[in-house]
């Protein structure tokens, strides 16, 4: 994240850090202008497993629910954008989303979320903490519609005004910009 310009962006969704710089390696929903990003950015889980993707509609709603692939999003409306991950708020369960383990462990987390008062909130935690008091601090503070986990750990990087705020130095695959 360190050659990125933008005035905001976060890391994106969990992917293959073996090969950070290939689209085949997004392991989660990710779209942009109503095409998918990479040639398995189409679905969460080529096991049929719904998990959460938060998504931008061209009718301007922002939803959040469990998808299995962007198909079951576009016959909603045209996407802008999609972004794959696990459920933080309203419905917390990770195990119905069939993740890792280690997704809710003592380390980096990233997080996007819409309030009700249509803010979308791109957050990280700079210290080691779990997902699950990551999640309780994000409650406490705000006034929430839907929370989303994205890849944390090592990947883990956030810009602001300009400013690298945290990178781990680990090379992303996809990351969330706000221009």
């Amino acid at each position: 994240m360190g050659e990125l310009r933008r005035k905001f962006a976060i890391n994106g969704t969990f992917f293959d850090m073996k090969n950070p710089g290939s689209k085949k390696g997004i392991w989660k929903i990710a779209a942009q202008d109503n095409q998918q990003l990479g040639e398995n950015s189409f679905t969460n889980s080529y096991q049929g497993t719904k998990t959460v993707t938060m998504a931008y509609l061209e009718k301007g709603n922002v939803i959040m629910d469990r998808f299995n692939n962007l198909r079951e999003i576009q016959r909603l409306s045209k996407v802008k954008w999609a972004i794959g991950g696990n459920a933080l708020y309203p419905d917390y369960n990770l195990k119905l989303e069939k993740a890792l383990p280690d997704i809710s462990r003592f380390a980096p987390h990233t997080i996007m979320a819409y309030t009700r008062d249509n803010t979308i909130i791109l957050l990280i935690t700079k210290e080691n903490r779990t997902l699950t008091d990551a999640r309780n601090d994000l409650l406490k503070e705000f006034n929430l519609v839907s929370a989303i986990n994205l890849d944390g750990g090592g990947s883990t990087a956030m810009v602001a005004d300009g400013k690298i705020i945290k990178d781990q130095g680990r090379k992303l695959n996809t990351i969330i910009n706000v221009i």
